[in-house]
């Protein structure tokens, strides 16, 4: 490890007391990060669920009704969240797969990191080199906006967000769907059980038990794989930030 970083470490994912998770989708998260909030969810954290689209665009069928996808989808979000002991789900409903701005969606995400104040904000990763969804790539983008937006009071003006909160400060971001993790968090069985559980809970999503099954040993390996890095059974990795690494600090990407 560089030693620069010991000057300005990682901090720990955990040691937090709240967290804004963001999804592209509405199971995203649930895929991408549902180990870790169950253990959040677990050690008495507040955990925030934020997806940005619609999820209108979830399904294989060409006649299928988008009104009733979304509203499907929507549910299944909420059921899923429950499930783990998520505080509160936003939903933005932009168009999923379909035409929205990214500095817009980064105006609507701010203005919730404004109302909830989150510790951390836990998002995809904008630089994944083999993504190619849209919505994850804008949305990842749009996270790191928004955390900016939502520290500068003269950023959100500028961006007619309003400022008449007291809650503009720096925060911590962390990236699922990454390939640079520098920050692993292991899962206990009970961690595994429940993120399992939210992922069946959208069912539209995951159709036959095959393909259920795929993604659930997709992440049993990854997560062994994430545990030996840290000599656990499983984990889950993350690409984390403080404050003092978002800005001209390249030695943050010599932390993996």
């Amino acid at each position: 490890m560089n030693p620069i970083l010991t000057l300005a470490p990682i901090p720990k994912l955990e040691s937090f007391d709240s967290y804004l998770f963001i999804g592209p989708h509405p199971d995203d998260i649930e895929v991408g990060a549902g180990g870790l909030v169950s253990k959040l969810v677990s050690a008495g954290k507040r955990v925030t669920f934020l997806i940005v689209t619609d999820g209108g665009s979830g399904s294989s069928d060409p006649n299928a009704d988008i009104n009733q996808v979304v509203e499907t989808r929507s549910l299944e979000v909420q059921q899923s969240a429950t499930l783990l002991g998520v505080s509160e789900v936003y939903e933005l409903g932009l168009p999923d797969g379909g035409e929205y701005l990214e500095i817009e969606a980064a105006k609507k995400i701010a203005r919730i990191i404004l109302e909830e104040n989150p510790d951390v904000i836990v998002a995809p990763d904008p630089k994944l080199p083999s993504e190619v969804h849209p919505d994850h790539l804008k949305t990842g983008s749009a996270a790191q906006t928004a955390m900016l937006m939502a520290a500068y009071p003269l950023m959100a003006r500028r961006n007619h967000i309003p400022t008449d909160v007291a809650h503009f400060r720096d925060r911590t971001i962390a990236f699922y769907y990454t390939h640079r993790a520098n920050s692993w968090v292991e899962l206990s069985d009970v961690d595994l059980v429940k993120r399992s559980a939210s992922i069946r809970a959208h069912a539209s999503q995951f159709q036959t038990e095959e393909t259920l099954m795929q993604i659930l040993g997709y992440l049993q390996m990854r997560g062994k794989q994430m545990g030996a890095r840290i000599g656990k059974e499983e984990a889950e990795g993350y690409f984390v930030m403080a404050p003092v690494h978002q800005h001209s600090f390249p030695e943050i990407n010599e932390a993996m």
